[in-house]
Order: C-alpha cells, then sequence, then structure tokens
C-alpha cells in the first residue's frame, strides 16, 4: 500500500514539473544562430523534448527575438519559410525534412503551318495533335499543351494541298510545310499521300471551305471562278446569277458579307456573274459562314465570306497573266529584301462588252391575268469594269506578320431604250456608276508560349450614282411627257479598328478574346426634275468585344460558348449576342454540329419599291425610329460523313430577322412610307461529293423557304419574299487526265416569285443553265500555262437575272417588263501563264 503511494506520488510531480515547463513562455533571442543550435537551447532550458536532424537544421541560421506562450509555437516560428515540418508525437515534437513538391512539367508544341513552295501562311488550317482537331488562326499559328505527353503525333492539312502525318517534340517556333498538290502547279508530285482536294463541309456547323485551287478548273470566263465554286454550293443561290449580294440561307440584299483581307467588298454591279468581286488569283483561302458562327463575326445577320489574300511569294519572283473574252488580269510577285514581297493584280475590260445594236427587241405579251397586256423587252446594257489590288506583306520574325492590303474598282453599267408602244414611243436612259475602296493594316503577333494577337485597322467605301431619265414621246403629236428624272447617289463608308487574341488555358481550353470600334458614314442626295428631295448624311459610332472559349471535352466534343457586346453610341444603348456551337465526332467517320445565336445588323440595304412595283436598294444606318438595328436569331443543325474519298452533309436551318425594312408608293393602295417587319428563312442543304483517282463530282440540294410580312398592310400575313425560292439542284463533274482536265456543271432553279406582295404575281421565273468546259495545261522549264474553252448554257436556256427586272409604265393599259437577259449560249475562250 505505501509502494502505490510513493509511485502516484512520483507521477504527480513528473506531470506537475511538465505542466510547469510547458505552461512557462518560451523566449527566444539568438542572432545569426545555427537552427539546430537554437533548437538545442530550447530543449536544455525548458526541458522540451526535440528530435531532429541535426547535420540538416545546421546549414540554416535564424536571427529571432520574441516570446512564446507554448514550445509548438516558438517551433512553428523558428520552422517557418523553411524546408521542414513538425508533428508531435506522445511528448516529443519530431522534426522533419518536408518532400520537395514535383514540378509538373507542361510541354508546348505551337508554331505555323505554310506552303513548302511560297512560304505563304495557310490560314484557317486543321491541324490533329494526339487525336484533338484545331483550326489555325489566319497566320496559319497553331498552340498545344500537354503536361504528360513530350511527342506529339500530328496531322496537318489544308484544302489544295497533300495531308502530312507526323511526330514532332515538343518546341515552340515551328514551320510545318505542306506541299501543294500537282493539279495547277509543275514538277510536284508525291505518290503514296492522300490530298485534300475540294471542299470540306460539315466540320462546323454552317461552315464551307473552298480550294480556290480547283475554282478555275470549272466552266466560266476565269475572272469569276471563285464564285463559280461558290454558286455550285448548297444553300448559295445559283439561280438569278448573283455576283454582288450573294443570297445566303434565304437573306436579303446587303445581309451577308464578304470579307477581303478584313475589309468590306460591297461589290460593283458585276454586270451577269462573269466578273467576281474579288480578283480570283488574289485568294489564298475561303471560307464561307451560313449561319450559326461565332463571335469573331458580328456585323451581319445573313452570311459570310471571309476570302484571305496571298501575300505573295518571298523566295523568286513571279508573274501571272490571264485574257479571256471580257477582261485582261494581270498579277505580279516581288521578293523584297528576303522577308517581304509585294503583290500587284489589276484587271480590266478590254472592250465594250455589249454592243447596243445587239439589243434583243422582241416584244411578247404577257399571258398572266393580271397582266395581260404586258409587254417584256429584253436589252443588252453597255459595261465597263476595272480593279486593282495592291499587297505589301513583311515577315517580321518567323511567326509575326505585318502587311498592307489595298484595293480599288469601278465599274459603269448603262442601258438605253427606244421602244414604240401603242401611240407612245418609250424613251429611256439609265446609267448606275459604283467606286469601290477599301484597305487594311494588319500586325500578328505570335508569343513564345504559342498565344497569338492580331491587330487589324481597315476601310473601306461604295459610292453608287445612278441616274434615270425617262420620256414617254407621242409617236403622232409633238408632245413629250417626262415619267422620271431622277439622280440618286448613295454612299457608305466604314472604318474599323481590332484587336483578335488566342490564349490556351491548358490541354482543353482555348480563350478567344475579340475588341475593337466600328465607324459608319452614309449619305443618300437624290434630285427629282432638278429639285433636292432628298438629302441625308448619318453616322454612326460603336464599340464591341466579345469573349468565345474553345473546350475540348475530350477526344471527341468541342463545345463553344461565346457571348459579344456592342454599345452603339449613336443609339445610346447596348446590344449582347450570346452564342453557342457544339461538334461532336460520332465514330471515325460521322460528325454532329449545332449552332444557336443572337446577331445584329446596325446598317441596312434598304429595298424603296415604286409603284409599278420596281426595286431599288439604299444603304442606311439604323436610327431604330424608322429604320431598326436588324435582329436576328440562327439554329443550325448538321450531320456529315467523311469516308474513303465520300462526303455527305445534311444541314437544316432556321433563321428569323425582325427591323427588315421596305419604303412602299403606291397610289392604288392609296399610301406611301417606311414600313418595318419582319422574315423567317428556312430549309435543309443536302450534299454529296466523291473524290476518286484525281477526279471529282458532287450533287448538291436546297430546299427552303423565305418568308416576309410587314403588319402595317392590308393583309398583315407571311407572303413569299422578293428572293425566296422553293428548290435549287445542283451538280459538277471534274476528271483531270493530266494536262487535260474536263468539267461541267448544271443548276436548276425553282424559281423566283415575279413579284413580291403587294404585287403579287403566280408565275415564277424558273432557272435552268447547262456550262461545259475544257482545259489544257502546258509547262517548260520556265512557263506554266493553260489554255480553256468554256461553252456557258448550252442549251441556250433563256434566263432572267434577279436584280435586272424592271416595269415601267407604257401608257394608262400597258406596262413594259424590261429584262437584262442572264448568260445565253455563249463560248468563252481563255489564256493563262505563269512565270
Amino acid at each position: 500500500m505505501r509502494l502505490n503511494h510513493i509511485r502516484q506520488l512520483l507521477i504527480f510531480f513528473f506531470l506537475f514539473g511538465s505542466f510547469l515547463c510547458y505552461g512557462q513562455e518560451i523566449r527566444i533571442n539568438v542572432s545569426d544562430r545555427p537552427l539546430n543550435k537554437a533548437l538545442a537551447d530550447i530543449r536544455d532550458i525548458y526541458q522540451v523534448h526535440i528530435s531532429f536532424d541535426d547535420q540538416s537544421l545546421s546549414k540554416y541560421n535564424i536571427t529571432l527575438n520574441d516570446t512564446f506562450k507554448t514550445p509548438a509555437d516558438a517551433i512553428k516560428r523558428l520552422l517557418s519559410g523553411l524546408p521542414f515540418g513538425y508533428e508531435k508525437t506522445d511528448d516529443v515534437f519530431v522534426i522533419y525534412n518536408l518532400k520537395p513538391e514535383k514540378k509538373k512539367t507542361e510541354y508546348y508544341l505551337s508554331g505555323q503551318i505554310i506552303d513548302a513552295v511560297t512560304y505563304e501562311p495557310l490560314p484557317y488550317s486543321h491541324i490533329t495533335i494526339n487525336g484533338r482537331t484545331l483550326a489555325t488562326d489566319m497566320q496559319g499559328s497553331f498552340m498545344h499543351s500537354s503536361k504528360s505527353d513530350s511527342l506529339f503525333s500530328i496531322q496537318a492539312t489544308h484544302l489544295g494541298y497533300y495531308i502530312l502525318d507526323t511526330v514532332l517534340s515538343a518546341a515552340t517556333g515551328l514551320h510545318i510545310k505542306l506541299m501543294p498538290a500537282s493539279v495547277g502547279l509543275k514538277e510536284i508530285v508525291i505518290t503514296d499521300h492522300p490530298v485534300e482536294m475540294s471542299t470540306q463541309i460539315g466540320n462546323k456547323p454552317g461552315l464551307m471551305k473552298m480550294n480556290q485551287k480547283i475554282a478555275f478548273f470549272l466552266p466560266g470566263f476565269g475572272d469569276n471562278s471563285i464564285f463559280n465554286l461558290l454558286r455550285l454550293m448548297p444553300g448559295i443561290t445559283a439561280a438569278g446569277e448573283q455576283t454582288n449580294d450573294l443570297i445566303i440561307w434565304g437573306s436579303y440584299a446587303g445581309q451577308s458579307q464578304v470579307l477581303f483581307d478584313g475589309f468590306t467588298i460591297y461589290g460593283l454591279k458585276n454586270f451577269n456573274d462573269n466578273i467576281s468581286s474579288f480578283n480570283p488569283i488574289m485568294a489564298k483561302d475561303i471560307e464561307v459562314h451560313k449561319g450559326g458562327y461565332g463571335v469573331e463575326f458580328g456585323q451581319r445577320v445573313g452570311g459570310v465570306v471571309n476570302v484571305t489574300g496571298k501575300n505573295g511569294n518571298t523566295q523568286k519572283p513571279s508573274f501571272t497573266f490571264m485574257i479571256n473574252n471580257m477582261t485582261l488580269n494581270m498579277e505580279i510577285e516581288i521578293p523584297l529584301f528576303k522577308k517581304s514581297s509585294l503583290v500587284i493584280a489589276f484587271r480590266h475590260t478590254y472592250y465594250n462588252l455589249y454592243n447596243p445594236s445587239d439589243m434583243n427587241g422582241l416584244i411578247q405579251r404577257n399571258n398572266d391575268a393580271d397582266t395581260s397586256n404586258d409587254i417584256d423587252v429584253n436589252i443588252v446594257p453597255d459595261y465597263r469594269f476595272r480593279d486593282i489590288n495592291v499587297k505589301y506583306s513583311y515577315n517580321i520574325s518567323d511567326n509575326d506578320l505585318f502587311y498592307i492590303s489595298l484595293y480599288g474598282g469601278d465599274d459603269k453599267f448603262s442601258y438605253n431604250i427606244d421602244q414604240p408602244v401603242d401611240k407612245w414611243i418609250i424613251l429611256k436612259n439609265t446609267l448606275e456608276v459604283n467606286t469601290q475602296t477599301g484597305g487594311s493594316a494588319y500586325y500578328g503577333k505570335t508569343w513564345k508560349n504559342g498565344n497569338t494577337s492580331n491587330f487589324r485597322v481597315s476601310f473601306s467605301q461604295l459610292s453608287s450614282n445612278y441616274d434615270d431619265d425617262f420620256k414617254l414621246k407621242h409617236r403622232k403629236v409633238n408632245y413629250i411627257y417626262q415619267i422620271a428624272d431622277k439622280k440618286t447617289k448613295n454612299q457608305i463608308a466604314e472604318t474599323s479598328i481590332r484587336n483578335d487574341n488566342r490564349f490556351a488555358l491548358g490541354k482543353y481550353h482555348i480563350l478567344e478574346t475579340n475588341e475593337g470600334f466600328v465607324y459608319n458614314h452614309v449619305e443618300l442626295r437624290e434630285d427629282t426634275f432638278n429639285v433636292r428631295s432628298v438629302n441625308i448624311e448619318s453616322f454612326a459610332q460603336r464599340f464591341f468585344v466579345s469573349v468565345q472559349d474553345y473546350m475540348a471535352l475530350g477526344k471527341r466534343v468541342i463545345f463553344k460558348p461565346g457571348i459579344r457586346f456592342t454599345y452603339a453610341f449613336n443609339l445610346k444603348k447596348l446590344y449582347a449576342d450570346p452564342r453557342l456551337s457544339l461538334s461532336v465526332n460520332m465514330g471515325r467517320y460521322w460528325k454532329f454540329n449545332a449552332a444557336w445565336g443572337i446577331y445584329h445588323q446596325y446598317i441596312t440595304k434598304s429595298s424603296v419599291v415604286d409603284e409599278m412595283g420596281n426595286y431599288r436598294y439604299i444603304w442606311a444606318i439604323s436610327n431604330n425610329d424608322d429604320v431598326p438595328v436588324l435582329t436576328a436569331s440562327h439554329f443550325v443543325l448538321g450531320l456529315s460523313l467523311h469516308q474513303r474519298g465520300w462526303t455527305f452533309s445534311l444541314e437544316p436551318y432556321y433563321k428569323r430577322v425582325y427591323g427588315i425594312t421596305r419604303y412602299f408608293f403606291s397610289q392604288k393602295y392609296q399610301w406611301q412610307g417606311i414600313l418595318s417587319g419582319d422574315s423567317r428563312m428556312y430549309g435543309v442543304d443536302v450534299f454529296l461529293q466523291k473524290d476518286f483517282k484525281g477526279h471529282s463530282a458532287w450533287v448538291s440540294y436546297s430546299l427552303g423557304k423565305t418568308e416576309e410580312r410587314f403588319p402595317a398592310l392590308p393583309d398583315d400575313s407571311y407572303h413569299r419574299a422578293p428572293q425566296d425560292q422553293r428548290q435549287e439542284l445542283k451538280a459538277a463533274l471534274m476528271l483531270n487526265f493530266d494536262p487535260f482536265y474536263f468539267s461541267t456543271n448544271y443548276v436548276y432553279g425553282s424559281g423566283f416569285p415575279f413579284a413580291p406582295y403587294p404585287y403579287d404575281r403566280d408565275a415564277n421565273l424558273t432557272y435552268n443553265r447547262w456550262d461545259v468546259s475544257f482545259i489544257y495545261k502546258f509547262l517548260n522549264r520556265k512557263v506554266v500555262g493553260e489554255v480553256g474553252l468554256s461553252v456557258l448554257n448550252v442549251l441556250n436556256t433563256e434566263n432572267i437575272k434577279y436584280t435586272n427586272f424592271e416595269r415601267i409604265p407604257a401608257s394608262q393599259t400597258n406596262s413594259i417588263n424590261i429584262y437584262a437577259e442572264a448568260i445565253p449560249f455563249t463560248p468563252t475562250l481563255y489564256l493563262k501563264f505563269s512565270l
């Protein structure tokens, strides 16, 4: 019993001593003393049990003057900022070395895809890196990062180039060179390598990519080769032979945009589709966004055709000359100082294209019940055209690019009528002169980590002058009735500055941002009978910023959410355009796409309709009063197949556009004014293509409907829009028996309405055209050339141009329908050679 009391007393004194020890304050006052000795002092003075590696701690000196309530606080403070930690086991503080954190290594692969011959950057190419597909930017730049792989399996593709499969180690500033296919070039033949030859459809919602090199092998004049290819694609209307205002998925005039090197091509008259709005020799890459596109585009509610011009050959000078039935076309590329190049291209009609003495004076009675007294007259206009491109490019470093691209063009379109009708002689002189100028300055920077920044300043202007002198002269009495004497000038100008950035936020994210400022100036002046009847000048400024995240959800799903904000200073209003797109690889060959978005347009091409139902179009700035801001929604779906040379695409779409405007004048209905309405476009595109042994064949079919309504009209229900066409079928075949090439294409359109509501006509102006071409290529050591023969409209089908239809009164009971006839049976011959 006594032994137990002694034992308890010893335990008490031990615990009490520990309490005294741990309960007292710990005072540390050391200066440049090794850590091991500072801890030993605490151990010895305050009877604290500490275990540590004396050698490891001796490497660190401590300077400290402070008091701590507990030993734990003191030890924690001494170890602060050092690679040591501690833990308490029973009554012992155990100090240990912290394991250094393993630094995560991130591997980068970035660079540029270029032409192996000219060293031209290849914009918007596709590169697949370890199973993940990316699209390059305008400079052909790409970026990819990985925390696990230092070797990358890549596949690089661009239309018209051999596909490159290779393995690369992590690196930045790479140049991936793609070899052009032998089509259109000399001494380039690579066996056992497939070629991306003609068209890419179905990779993204609503997007088509064109191979401009094969466009020259289609029937035509050569100067319109790009639009010959575009018109054969689904969703782009070919009937009516439009070039200056493309009808994409039922869009109205002015709602779709053509961009060349970042500035707007408004389009000249370009009578028929013989001459395209831009020089095809200058085109390097063509993208067609039919709808559902991302936040990088924000100026239109229709489609966008984005054309990137060539930068020029920096290796050696070259010269291209082309002549056809209508125009001369020349281009020269001059290398300067090894890293820069100057490109100049010029086109000009070298004689009056149409002889007025050849005018078809056929007059026929219209059989329509509503227009039984109408008379149809086909006229052949007089036309002159010319334009010039100048572009200087400088490769500042391996992946940095600067260029200045300038454009100027004008044309003159006129026709005269001297036609007896009943008691009267119709005297009509119409003249239209258009002048287009534009340009851009661009600087693109690729940073060391592969991120990119682009800066661009652009300017574009279209000036249109329209004169109309219309008289009725009595055949027996010396009397002249002046119906119209009108002179109109409409000018639109746009200046913009913008910055685009791409940031890699890891393996599965690329953040894209855009910001900029846009300034528009519109002028409309009209004199009627030498009296200034209209004098309008308006301005608009707006600032925009957008952000979009490219999210790779695994290797099969790409999701792109984005939003664009625009503040219109003239309207004092902020607009938000949210947009979403989704692409899913369903196995090796099938792909599903979907896109939705809101779009706004702040300038509009309003239609003016006179008493006879004739259309004219004028540019105006939206003011949300009589000309509202156009607001649209796009919903696009897509299903595509790419397998063994087969390409299949199915694309349904649905679009709504609010705020369309039209100026009406009608004595019959006793009203006039600017009316605002809405329209809806819906339909489906089907495309089937087969590439085989260097040949290519495709069929496209478009089924769609475009309707409009104006609530202020007596009948506010939906009616057919002027550009509505229910069906269009197109087929093309290209055969390559190098050096001989044969191609043929056919277009059928079910027709546009004869006239829109309230001037409804039941009849449609159907369209049929079959073209063929034969090309022979020749080359020697210095010259590459080709000579081509095309026959347009082989069956000589009578077609009418969509925009060149006019009705004029001939008397109280008669009216005349004036048609500018579309291309008749026309053999064409062209010669092209390059040095």
